[in-house]
């Protein structure tokens, strides 16, 4: 109990900065494919040419 009190205080910055990167990643993602979306360009993956 003594170990959880001495590090609360980081755990839970912890905590925080890992929640904002994944939020932020999330927003960045889906803003990503909103612009693509709004371009009309077809997206495919480099790799499929090679399997034909």
């Amino acid at each position: 109990m003594a170990i959880l009190k001495r590090y609360a205080l980081a755990i839970f910055f912890l905590l925080l900065v890992s929640f904002l990167m994944l939020l932020g990643t999330m927003g960045v993602k889906s803003f990503g494919e909103k612009m693509i979306e709004d371009t009309g360009i077809e997206m495919k993956p480099r790799g499929e040419n090679l399997t034909k």
